[in-house]
């Protein structure tokens, strides 16, 4: 057996669930190598993630969940992305992992691994040289055009109503100390400016289809050659702006200056030009693509606790990546 000597519960468990997984998926018993990839074992939570190997068959993800015990919830992502991978045309530039096993009773699956690094990582490296980010930053455009066809899209009618009710309820709960936040003047800016957004873009026709949900460069794979997704979080409908937003947020956020941003502007405009060099679904005046970048800064926002004390290392490099920018944007 490849997991010798499991240590923890959590250890034990995938030891325990391995053979099971590898008849369903028909692989063979032996010969197989590992490396542990990620492992989380808390009070509430704990699951553990490997790399496995076997000569003749290649790479593999190997994931267990021991808590929560939630198998619609551990079934449903593995089937979202059961759904996506038999949908998505692959090609020598772009793929996403296949899904190869799901054990429910064991909350534990197995999906073909995708090499390389992270695409946020490739993006760092080419800092100094933007033309190379921009030439990235339109693979990535071409890769969710491709996953947004994997379901037949369709038009719809933008109705950003829901987005700026929800934000004018939390800015009267910021306003009343019932919500407190750490950047409460710009957030409640920020509300404004959402509502006048909204009164733009309201009622314009825009494009529904399959959301892939947190869609950051770190959910991206790149060898070089080829980008492969690797974390389907969502599969319902939504307007193709969610996904657009998240990506081009987090490229700004990590790897620009709000210096290069003209007053109101959340997206360098060379950025967003690249984007839609690869993505071809809607042009960049859509108007999910206008409205929902700014929902999605102030939604970051509002989630940074105001107390230093009370936030983690992401809430506060959240709020030192997303404040310089949200100045500019709301203005």
């Amino acid at each position: 057996m490849w997991l010798e000597d499991p240590i923890t519960k959590l250890e034990r468990a995938a030891h325990a669930a391995w053979p099971g997984v590898l008849e369903e998926a028909q692989l063979p018993m032996v010969g197989w190598s590992y490396v542990l990839l990620s492992k989380r074992e808390e009070t509430d939570r704990a699951r553990i993630s490997y790399l496995v190997e076997h000569p003749k068959h290649g790479l593999f993800k190997y994931r267990l969940q021991l808590r929560p015990r939630a198998q619609a919830a551990f079934a449903a992502h593995y089937l979202r992305l059961e759904k996506a991978s038999r949908a998505f045309q692959r090609s020598e530039r772009l793929s996403l992992i296949k899904p190869m096993c799901l054990d429910i009773a064991n909350q534990a699956s197995l999906t073909t691994y995708a090499e390389g690094l992270p695409f946020s990582e490739y993006m760092r490296d080419a800092a100094e040289d933007n033309a190379r980010q921009l030439e990235l930053l339109q693979l990535a455009g071409e890769w969710l055009d491709a996953y947004h066809r994997t379901k037949v899209s369709e038009t719809r009618i933008f109705q950003p109503k829901h987005a700026v009710n929800y934000y004018h309820d939390l800015g009267e709960k910021i306003q009343s100390g019932d919500l407190k936040v750490a950047a409460k003047p710009l957030i409640l800016q920020g509300v404004e400016r959402l509502s006048e957004l909204a009164n733009k873009y309201s009622d314009q026709q825009t494009v529904s289809a399959v959301q892939y949900g947190d869609f950051h460069m770190r959910n991206l794979i790149f060898d070089g050659t080829c980008l492969t997704g690797i974390n389907i979080s969502k599969n319902q409908p939504a307007p193709v702006g969610h996904d657009i937003a998240r990506l081009l947020l987090d490229y700004t956020a990590i790897l620009r200056s709000s210096k290069e941003l003209e007053s109101g502007q959340i997206i360098p405009a060379d950025a967003i030009e690249a984007c839609f060099a690869g993505y071809r679904l809607v042009g960049p005046n859509d108007p999910s693509v206008q409205f929902l970048p700014y929902a999605k800064i102030l939604g970051s926002l509002v989630n940074v606790p105001q107390r230093r004390n009370d936030r983690s290392k992401t809430n506060q490099k959240t709020l030192e990546r997303l404040r310089p920018i949200a100045r500019v944007a709301f203005t």
